[in-house]
C-alpha cells in the first residue's frame, strides 16, 4: 500500500555515545515538542543528562527498539506500554511511565472525494458505505493498534453502526505516510496526530471532520515510556529526565514557548515541514489557515491532570483496548498491576517542587477540567 520508503530515518545525533548517554526515541509529530524543546534549549544538559535523540519513522520501530533495549526511553502512545508488558505483537518487555506528555492532539480526516460525496460525519459515512459501489472496502489508517487514534476512530464510528472488518478496513501506517497514502487513493481517511491532518488539508487531499478534543476531551495521548530495568538501575537519571521534560512542557503552555517549538519542529531533524503547518496546529483556534484544526484546547502539554499517570487513565485505556478486541485471550491480571505500569509515585517524586505551579497558557484555563469518557 504505502509506496514511499521512509523506513530508514533513524537519526543519530551523537555518533560517539558514552555509557552515560540516554537514547530517547521519538516519532516526528507535533506532540514530541516537550522532548524536542528540552533537548534543543539545553534543559536536559542543565539537569546533568547526556541525551541522544533517535528519530524513528513510526510506532512499530519505537516498540521494537524498546523491546530489544535499543532505547532507554521513548515518546510513545500510552497504550504501547501495555502492549510491551503483555508481549502483544512484540517480545515482552516490562516497561512503565511516570509522566504523560500531553492530552488531545489528534483528528479524523477523510479524502476530498468522500467529503464531496457528502461524507461529513459517521452517519453520512454509513450512508456512503451502504449506497456506493466500490472496487474495495473503504479503508482508514491509524498509526498503531494500541494508539489512542485507533480507539478514537472506533468511538467515532460506533454510533453509526459501522463495524470494522465488515463495513470498512482499518490499516496501520506510520503517521508520515497518512497524507501521501490518502492522496494516492490507498486509504480513504485516517485518524492521526498533527501536523498530518493539516498537511492533507493544505494539499487539498483531505478534510478534517473531527478533533479528539471534542471526541474525548483531555484523553491521555503520548507518554514518556521507559524500560523497567532503566528505572531500577538509573532511577536518579529517570527522575531528572521527567523533571527536564516537565519543565519544557510548562514552557509550551506559553506563547513564547510555542513559538520556539514551531521553529524547532520545522527543522529537518524533527518534522522538516513548513513552519506555518506546525504553527497552525500549535496555535489552533488562532490560525487563519483554511481547514486547519480549530480547537483552542487542541494541544495541552502541561497540567497535573494531563501529565499525571493515574489509574483512571489506565482504566480508560484498558476499556478501549477491550472494546477494540485487543485483549481477547489476554489475562491482564497475570501481568503487572496497573499501578506498576502507570507510576504515579514517580510523577510525584519528579514534580514535587512544581506542586504550586499554576499554568498561564494561551488557552482557556477552563479546559483543564478533566473529562475522560469510556
Amino acid at each position: 500500500m504505502a509506496r514511499i520508503g521512509l523506513f530508514n530515518l533513524g537519526v543519530n545525533y551523537n555518533g560517539n555515545r558514552s555509557d552515560k548517554t540516554l537514547r530517547i526515541g521519538f516519532v516526528p509529530l507535533v506532540d514530541c515538542a516537550p522532548i524536542a524543546l528540552a533537548y534543543e534549549t539545553g534543559l536536559y544538559r542543565e539537569h546533568g543528562l547526556e541525551i541522544e535523540l533517535m528519530r524513528e519513522p513510526g510506532w512499530a520501530t519505537i516498540r521494537d527498539k524498546m523491546a530489544y533495549g535499543e532505547l532507554d526511553a521513548a515518546h510513545a502512545p500510552v497504550g504501547l506500554a501495555f502492549a510491551l508488558n503483555w508481549g502483544l505483537g512484540v517480545l515482552p518487555q516490562p516497561c512503565l511511565t511516570g509522566y504523560l506528555l500531553n492530552s488531545n492532539g489528534d483528528a479524523i480526516s477523510v479524502s476530498r472525494e468522500l467529503y464531496e460525496a457528502g461524507v461529513t460525519d459517521p452517519d453520512t459515512l454509513a450512508v456512503e458505505i451502504r449506497t456506493s459501489r466500490r472496487e474495495r472496502p473503504l479503508t482508514f489508517g491509524v498509526p498503531h493498534q494500541f494508539s489512542t487514534h485507533h480507539f478514537l476512530l472506533l468511538q467515532w464510528l460506533r454510533p453509526a453502526g459501522i463495524v470494522p472488518g465488515r463495513d470498512i478496513q482499518i490499516v496501520v501506517l506510520p503517521p508520515s505516510l497518512m497524507s501521501s497514502c490518502l492522496a494516492a487513493g490507498d486509504i480513504d481517511g485516517f485518524c492521526v496526530g498533527e501536523p498530518f491532518n493539516t498537511l492533507a488539508t493544505e494539499k487539498g487531499n483531505g478534510v478534517i471532520l473531527a478533533e479528539s478534543a471534542d471526541l474525548s476531551p483531555m484523553h491521555p495521548e503520548k507518554a514518556l515510556v521507559v524500560a523497567e530495568s532503566f528505572e531500577d538501575e538509573k532511577h536518579d537519571q529517570h527522575i531528572k529526565l521527567i523533571r527536564a521534560t516537565a519543565e519544557a512542557a510548562r514552557r509550551l503552555e506559553t506563547h513564547e514557548g510555542r513559538e520556539a517549538a514551531v521553529e524547532i519542529l520545522s527543522r529537518p531533524h524533527y518534522l522538516g515541514l513548513d513552519s506555518t503547518l506546525i504553527e497552525s496546529s500549535l496555535f489552533a483556534g488562532e490560525s487563519e489557515a483554511a481547514g486547519a484544526v480549530t480547537s483552542k484546547r487542541f494541544h495541552i502539554f502541561s497540567h497535573p491532570e494531563v501529565n499525571r499517570p493515574t489509574n483512571d487513565k489506565g482504566n480508560w485505556l484498558l476499556s478501549h483496548m477491550r472494546n477494540a478486541g485487543l485483549l481477547e485471550g489476554v489475562n491482564t491480571k497475570a501481568g503487572p498491576l496497573l499501578s506498576d505500569i502507570f507510576r504515579e509515585d514517580l510523577f510525584e517524586e519528579a514534580t514535587a517542587e512544581d506542586s504550586n505551579f499554576q499554568p498561564e497558557p494561551h488557552l482557556d484555563s477552563q479546559i483543564l477540567k478533566i473529562e475522560i469518557k469510556p
